[in-house]
């Protein structure tokens, strides 16, 4: 696939229809106060936690055009796989090795242009900074340019991913650089990833307050939907029993409550248990799951529906099998049918760091080039084998390839 410049076309429509948009419905405001723009190739790092983080990230540095990498998945959808390409958009397979995704950021860089990339390599399913892959240092190395850091907040309270719909409220874009050439040449691996995180997560530094605070512009079903990321209720240590209404989540089993505020707060009801933000409640189900993980510990056997990429460009994921899949410490192992092929497939803790999910409807493996979506046949359980997923890598991998993030409840204390 040849990596073009993003059309000019386009990124100017974009740029006349949608920052006005973005500026009108979610207040944008942007600092650049700390930011010098390079000449030459560049790399724009950026946190993600919605689905239009590339437009906060690409639109306020224009007339700049970014290109950007992108799941592989998008490729695969009707109409994206056509307007993809047109905007300079690398594909790439999330948490899987990849030569075709460094060849077009090589090709991108060596004719000087930037690059937006979003090193988490997936949304935030917690609404805080998730961590990335340790490469993530070594490419930075590799290739020799200054980097640019992109924090975006707010836009998690506005568009969050549990919730169908998009709430107005306010967001902020803060552009800094992050690190010269000289500083890549000097700085070990380590250093270089640290220094992301701490960007990336916003505890480096406090940037200026915003004139108005971060939130929703009205409180209305807030929570809905976000039992389908917090499925463990903290007072009775049980799973699968949460629900939602309204500004609430409630526990079915012992009444655990609370209500969820236009900040995205959480305010526990009296007599419950719960932690004040989604992040610390999301890391306390992380280590609810890692403490049930043991060598000897009974493996999960659930039955799957597979989809894989059609073989029709632009055909999306299609149905292609049905079976079983087990998880150990060991790794995942699927065995079914795929295409009317009986299939064995096994994916180590090793090579499935993380997982991209849709919050109730499938869970994602990229493992030797290949795209899997599993449905259990319970589809609340998509976000547990999220959460699992890392547990085991952090609890069973021999390496570690994930960078702990901030309060993820993954990484061993200390």
């Amino acid at each position: 696939m040849k990596v073009k410049k993003p059309n000019a076309l386009i990124y100017f429509i974009a740029y006349i229809l949608a920052y006005p948009l973005l500026k009108l419905f979610f207040r944008l405001e942007i600092d650049r106060s700390e930011l010098e723009m390079p000449k030459g190739a560049y790399i724009v790092l950026a946190n993600h936690y919605t689905m239009i983080d590339f437009l906060f990230a690409m639109l306020p540095l224009y007339p700049q055009r970014l290109n950007t990498v992108v799941s592989r998945k998008y490729f695969n959808i009707r109409f994206l796989n056509k307007i993809l390409p047109m905007g300079g958009c690398i594909p790439k397979n999330m948490f899987d090795p990849d030569l075709q995704s460094i060849i077009g950021i090589k090709t991108v860089l060596k004719r000087g242009d930037g690059l937006l990339l979003f090193p988490e390599g997936r949304c935030s399913s917690s609404n805080t900074y998730m961590g990335m892959h340790k490469s993530t240092g070594k490419m930075i190395k590799k290739f020799d340019v200054p980097i640019l850091s992109c924090y975006i907040e707010g836009g998690e309270n506005c568009i969050s991913h549990w919730r169908k719909g998009v709430r107005f409220g306010r967001v902020r874009v803060t552009f800094k650089n992050l690190f010269s050439t000289d500083d890549t040449k000097t700085l070990s691996v380590d250093q270089i990833n640290n220094a992301i995180d701490a960007r990336l997560s916003g505890i480096e530094g406090v940037p200026l307050p915003s004139k108005k605070p971060l939130q929703t512009f009205h409180a209305r079903r807030l929570a809905e939907g976000l039992h389908l990321v917090l499925f463990y209720c903290p007072k009775c240590n049980t799973e699968f029993t949460m629900s939602s209404k309204g500004n609430s989540i409630f526990c079915i089993s012992c009444g655990n409550s609370a209500t969820i505020g236009r900040d995205s707060k959480l305010t526990a009801t009296p007599g419950s248990v719960t932690e004040p933000e989604i992040s610390l409640w999301y890391r306390d189900q992380a280590r609810h799951v890692m403490q049930s993980l043991s060598e000897d510990m009974k493996p999960i056997v659930e039955k799957v529906k597979v989809r894989t990429p059609s073989p029709k460009p632009g055909g999306g994921m299609v149905e292609s099998g049905v079976g079983t899949m087990k998880t150990d410490p060991k790794g995942w192992h699927f065995d079914g049918t795929i295409s009317g092929q009986q299939v064995n497939l096994f994916f180590p803790v090793e090579a499935v760091p993380a997982m991209s999910y849709g919050h109730n409807d499938n869970y994602q493996i990229y493992c030797g080039g290949e795209h899997y979506m599993f449905t259990p046949e319970d589809p609340r359980k998509c976000i547990k084998y999220v959460v699992l997923a890392e547990c085991l890598h952090w609890k069973f991998s021999s390496n570690v390839l994930l960078t702990p993030g901030i309060n993820s409840g993954f990484a061993p204390p200390g």
